[in-house]
């Protein structure tokens, strides 16, 4: 398979040329923008491209400006890790991205995992997703957590009580609705609901004391980034079942059944099924969690705000079958502590 690799810098492109070499991949080079461009062709299957600078940022966009290149997969690699440099890396274009110094190995891994999803376009098998890719987007949505969670125990608790309330729901209403599918793709999607922390800045994220007014604000724009990154990844698998619900857990996690939520003020059953389920599984998570602005509540008193909450802040059926479940809930938080 052909890939174009991209960097200014002599010796680091030669490096990354031999190493990808070595494992057997034909290698052309680029040292600028425009010797990319004219290198480009339907043959290329991957760019790796050096974003030390602003130029391989202005790269990536300029192949994806191209009608007849827009799904060829391109890993930007920059010594920058912070979380906007990361944002920035996906806005441009990028399939993936890699910090650098990295480790050879990093570099096969993504390389390879990219080139398997550039075959799955090829074979026009595009509902389906790799456990590669499922893990790169699971990372991203760490790296947004552990902003507030090194422990990384919310996204697991969350995936386990989104689980156990969509198999209650079954039993009254949602029996159709909810099929053994909805309830495998509310598992994997639910942990991707606050993804788009990775655009918010950390001085934000991180802050001990309550948000200002115009602080809250950014913050609640997670909610629209964390859907267009997941939009970028649904553009390349059209018809995902398992995208589009992390897509509408994204952007709809707190909206509210009384339509006073964000980010775009939707009620009731205008809110994704999905979503409801997670916004009741996030507020008792959150609850129980010891936080600087708040103190951590026990089962019962996280509870009892939720009952409190319904067809207000939560759909009175997700509160109704969580009574029933919630000894479940109370179980999952005591198996994994914060």
């Amino acid at each position: 398979m052909k890939i174009l690799v991209v960097d200014d810098n002599a010796t680091n492109l030669k490096i990354l040329s031999m190493l990808l070499s070595k494992d057997g991949y034909d290698v052309k080079t680029a040292n600028s923008k425009d010797s990319a461009i004219d290198k480009m062709s339907n043959s290329i299957d991957l760019v790796v491209i050096d974003a030390t600078d602003t130029k391989g940022y202005e790269t990536c966009k300029a192949i994806k400006t191209i009608n007849e290149y827009k799904n060829t997969p391109i890993i930007l690699i920059s010594r920058e890790s912070r979380t906007d440099d990361i944002v920035k890396a996906f806005a441009s274009g990028a399939s993936d991205y890699i910090s650098a110094p990295f480790k050879p190995e990093d570099v096969r891994n993504h390389v390879k995992t990219q080139l398997e999803l550039k075959k799955l376009q090829n074979n026009s098998d595009v509902q389906k997703i790799t456990d590669s890719q499922i893990e790169q987007i699971f990372s991203l949505a760490q790296s947004a957590q552990s902003k507030d969670d090194d422990s990384g125990k919310h996204l697991e608790r969350i995936k386990k009580y989104c689980v156990v309330l969509a198999k209650e729901l079954t039993k009254p209403v949602y029996k159709q609705t909810i099929t053994p599918e909805f309830i495998k793709n509310i598992e994997l999607a639910s942990p991707l609901h606050d993804i788009g922390k990775v655009g918010i800045p950390d001085e934000i994220v991180l802050k001990p004391d309550k948000l200002t007014d115009e602080e809250f604000e950014q913050m609640k724009q997670h909610t629209i980034i964390g859907y267009n990154m997941l939009k970028d990844v649904y553009e390349q698998f059209d018809g995902n079942n398992f995208i589009k619900m992390a897509m509408n857990i994204a952007r709809y996690h707190h909206e509210r059944y009384d339509g006073l939520g964000y980010p775009d003020g939707l009620k009731k059953q205008e809110i994704p099924l999905e979503a409801r389920i997670m916004a009741v599984a996030d507020v008792y998570d959150a609850l129980r969690c010891q936080k600087p602005y708040h103190d951590s509540l026990s089962h019962e008193k996280s509870f009892e705000v939720i009952k409190g909450g319904r067809e207000l802040q939560f759909d009175y059926l997700i509160v109704k079958a969580l009574k029933k479940v919630h000894r479940d809930f109370e179980k999952i938080w005591d198996e994994l502590p914060d």
